[in-house]
């Protein structure tokens, strides 16, 4: 990556621009961007809850869960890149066509390892949830491999501050899969067409990232992105773990039915999680300057925490409307009121991952130690409770919330304790 290599056409900022223009405004437009993404995931997710029956739907929020743990190593591109590109321009340095080309590499091979190891797994998947056949799981492995090269090119829009052109990526490959898994869902009426659907429109949303972000060529040595890559997706696994763990135990320890309606529930956490998303694409880059880090990361915080707090009373306005709102009159007998209690952890979860992100630029291991040891014990708590004949429809969101907490209200304290004290960087 150092080597010699003219600059790609990407003007270098003469002038810093104001505080607003560029913190405020690529955060909103970011933030618009995922909220209109999302918010075809959820009318994807309420169709989907219409249509199925409530088996059916668990077993497509399981494997929907199974993908946001696949697509970790999209993540960990994008962070890695991100992260890279952003210490660069914090440096006034120019962003070079060698390190765009070897981030483009890194992610294609990122990719096809990604499509590997689904194969191997699909097996154990189909056993582990249930499954009725494995052709599900083979769809979800080919939707995986467009959303692992996808992660490289939001990566390196991300972190060159190329955020308009970061927005229409986002928007154009959410859209893409999303009207690709609707049509699937309509047509076949199952989870497995659902995903074939998806995994078309993502290939297609791939394609036109590859052409927004300058269509750019392969590269030799790509050890140093890779390493890069590995490190921040090792993070980012057990967080992704953690975010996701609560709707896999609900799914494997419950009842189908009651685990669909578990499901439904689990779309207000998810509101919560992505409302404020925006503030953290904006953020990751600026990380990378450890002499304002601590800063940049307490106002971030502020600003998630209020978001949460006002979509979690509102939600608890609706009481027990909530869920019939979201999946239809067939869901709420069981939860009740019970929906902010899923709005609050999708808030405790922002948090944790804004911290989370600031141990991944210091390469704060104990930061990933935190998030990796809540999930292990949820794993732990939930399964014992099952064991032992104690578990209830709200056991995995209670436990859920409880290791978020802890996670986040640890992550505080620590970060008061540590200061400015600067990390090694990834």
């Amino acid at each position: 990556m150092d080597a010699v290599a003219e600059p790609v056409t990407v003007p270098p900022t003469a002038a810093p621009p104001s505080p607003v223009r560029a913190r405020i405004a690529p955060a909103a437009v970011l933030s618009v961007t995922l909220l209109g993404t999302n918010a075809l995931a959820y009318v994807f997710t309420m169709l989907a809850a219409r249509l199925l029956a409530p088996a059916a739907y668990g077993e497509l929020a399981a494997l929907m869960g199974v993908l946001l743990v696949g697509v970790v190593p999209a993540t960990g591109l994008q962070t890695a890149a991100a992260l890279h590109l952003g210490a660069r321009r914090g440096a006034a340095g120019a962003l070079r066509e060698a390190d765009v080309r070897a981030l483009h590499t890194t992610a294609l091979l990122a990719a096809l390892a990604v499509g590997a190891l689904g194969i191997a797994a699909t097996a154990p998947i189909v056993h582990l949830l249930h499954l009725p056949e494995p052709a599900a799981v083979g769809w979800l492995v080919a939707l995986l491999v467009p959303h692992t090269v996808v992660g490289g090119y939001d990566g390196v829009l991300q972190g060159s501050g190329r955020y308009g052109r970061l927005a229409v990526v986002t928007a154009c490959f959410g859209a893409a899969k999303l009207v690709g898994g609707t049509a699937g869902l309509v047509l076949g009426g199952s989870p497995t067409t659902a995903l074939a659907g998806m995994a078309l429109g993502a290939t297609a949303g791939a394609l036109l990232g590859w052409t927004l972000c300058g269509r750019p060529g392969l590269a030799r040595g790509v050890a140093a992105p890779a390493r890069a890559a590995l490190r921040a997706s090792g993070a980012l696994l057990g967080f992704v773990l953690l975010l996701n763990l609560d709707v896999l135990l609900a799914r494997h320890h419950l009842p189908g039915p009651l685990a669909g309606e578990y499901a439904v529930a689990a779309i207000f956490a998810k509101v919560a999680f992505w409302l404020p998303q925006g503030i953290g694409v904006v953020l990751l880059p600026r990380l990378a300057d450890a002499e304002h880090r601590r800063r940049r990361l307490a106002r971030a915080l502020a600003v998630v925490a209020a978001a949460g707090a006002l979509l979690t009373l509102a939600t608890a306005a609706l009481g027990p409307h909530a869920l019939p709102l979201v999946g239809g009159e067939a869901y709420g007998e069981a939860l009740g009121s019970a929906s902010w209690l899923f709005a609050a952890l999708g808030t405790l979860l922002a948090l944790a991952q804004l911290l989370l992100y600031s141990g991944i630029a210091a390469a704060d291991r104990a930061a990933v130690l935190l998030v990796w040891t809540a999930a292990g014990a949820e794993v732990v708590v939930v399964g014992a409770l099952a064991a032992a004949g104690h578990l209830a429809v709200l056991t995995p969101v209670l436990v859920a919330g409880a290791l978020a907490a802890l996670v986040v209200v640890v992550g505080l304290v620590r970060l008061g304790l540590l200061g400015r004290s600067p990390g090694r960087g990834l």
